[in-house]
């Protein structure tokens, strides 16, 4: 696994797991934030974006087939 440093996204995985989700589609997968409306954390560098969702799978964030799952209900 890659040394690069990825405290600035750990939160997703940590202390806000329960507030994001993985939406799989046919391109991988793309870290959601839950809310009205939900918010795709869109990373560019496509190492970084995989280390950050493997992080993401191996603490057990939810993965969902549509990302209207995703948004805030109450």
């Amino acid at each position: 696994m890659s040394d690069r440093d990825l405290s600035e996204y750990e939160r997703m995985w940590t202390t806000e797991r329960d507030q994001w989700a993985l939406f799989r589609s046919g391109a991988g997968y793309l870290p959601i934030l839950k809310g009205n409306p939900p918010m795709a954390e869109v990373i560019c560098d496509e190492e970084l974006a995989d280390l950050v969702v493997a992080r993401m799978l191996a603490a057990g964030v939810a993965v969902v087939a549509d990302p209207r799952e995703c948004q805030a209900t109450g």
